[in-house]
C-alpha cells in the first residue's frame, strides 16, 4: 500500500481562470448548518466557500442566526430554515451540497440532513457530511440510499460513531480506519487529526502540515467550507479533498510562524487561505 504526500501547486493549476469566465462557472455551494445555539458553524463553513472560490454559496440556517450571517458576510445568501419542508424549497439550484457543522442531533438536524441526502442522490450532485451530520448518519443508512458523489471528514470521535467501534480502535490503525470507512460509506474520507488522512477506495494520502495550535473549535467547520468551495470550482471530490485539508493546515502553520500557536481560531485560518488559494 502506497502512501502518497499531497502536491499542492499541481492541484492549484487547476483553478486557474479565463479572462471570461462568469460566477455561474464556479459553482453554487449550498451550506446547511446552524442549529439554535451552534449559529457559528454555519457562518464559518459558509464564509471559508466563498473565501475559497465558489461563485455562489448560501447558507440554510435557524431564523435565530439570519441577522448575524448577515452582518458576518454579506455575500452569503441566507436562508431561514426551521423544518425540513422549509428546506426543500432551497435545494434545487445548488451544485455542492455541505451538511453538518453545527447541527446538532435534535429532530430539525434529522430533517435537514434527511431532505439533504435525498436531494444530492436525486441529483446526483456532491455532499459533504461533517460534524454532527456524521453522527447521525449511521440512523439513516437504511431509510435513504447514500449519495455516489459523497465526502465524509470525522475527526476520530465520529469515526468511531461511523465504524461502530472504539477511539482507542481508530487510533491505533488510522489509515485501516480510513480505508474501512471509505468501502463502507462508497466516499472519499477525511480522517482529521495529528498528519489528517485522505482516503479513496486504495488511494491513501497524508498531510504532514498543521500544528496543535489549530485543536479549536470551528476549525473543522472552516475545512468543511474550503473543501465544498473547491468541489464547486469543479474538482474532483479527491483532490478537492487534498487540496483543503493542505490549505488549511499550512494557513494555521503559517498563523503559528509568524504569531504563535495559542490564541489562533478559526477565522485567522480563513483569511491566510484566501492569500494562499491566488
Amino acid at each position: 500500500m502506497k502512501i502518497h504526500g499531497i502536491k499542492k501547486d499541481r492541484l492549484l493549476k487547476k483553478l486557474i481562470r479565463s479572462p471570461d469566465d462568469h460566477k455561474g462557472i464556479f459553482g453554487h455551494v449550498m451550506i446547511i448548518a446552524g442549529n439554535i445555539g451552534f449559529g457559528g458553524a454555519g457562518l464559518l463553513a459558509s464564509k471559508s466557500a466563498i473565501c475559497s472560490g465558489a461563485g455562489l454559496v448560501s447558507l440554510a440556517t435557524r431564523t435565530e442566526h439570519i441577522s448575524a450571517a448577515i452582518n458576518f458576510c454579506p455575500e452569503v445568501m441566507t436562508k431561514p430554515v426551521d423544518n425540513g419542508q422549509a428546506l426543500e424549497k432551497y435545494l434545487d439550484k445548488p451544485s455542492v451540497f455541505c451538511v453538518g457543522p453545527g447541527l446538532d442531533k435534535n429532530f430539525w438536524a434529522e430533517q435537514v440532513l434527511y431532505k439533504t441526502l435525498e436531494a444530492s442522490k436525486k441529483r446526483n450532485l456532491p455532499l459533504l457530511i461533517d460534524a454532527d451530520g456524521l453522527n447521525l448518519l449511521p440512523k439513516f443508512i437504511k431509510k435513504v440510499p447514500l449519495p455516489k458523489k459523497l465526502i465524509i471528514t470525522p475527526h476520530t470521535g465520529e469515526a468511531s460513531v461511523l465504524l461502530n467501534t472504539s477511539v482507542d480502535k481508530i487510533q491505533s490503525n488510522r489509515i485501516q480506519a480510513a480505508r474501512r470507512l471509505s468501502k463502507k460509506y462508497s466516499a472519499v474520507v477525511v480522517l482529521k487529526g495529528h498528519k489528517t488522512i485522505i482516503c479513496h477506495k486504495d488511494k491513501i494520502f497524508v498531510c504532514n502540515k498543521g500544528n496543535p495550535g489549530m485543536a479549536t473549535g470551528g476549525m473543522g467547520d472552516v475545512l468543511s467550507g474550503i473543501i465544498s468551495g473547491l468541489i464547486a470550482q469543479k474538482m474532483s471530490l479527491l483532490d478537492a479533498a487534498c487540496l483543503g485539508v493542505d490549505l488549511h493546515a499550512e494557513a494555521g502553520d503559517e498563523y503559528a510562524s509568524a504569531i504563535g500557536q495559542r490564541g489562533l481560531i478559526p477565522t485567522d485560518i480563513i483569511e491566510i487561505v484566501k492569500e494562499l488559494i491566488l
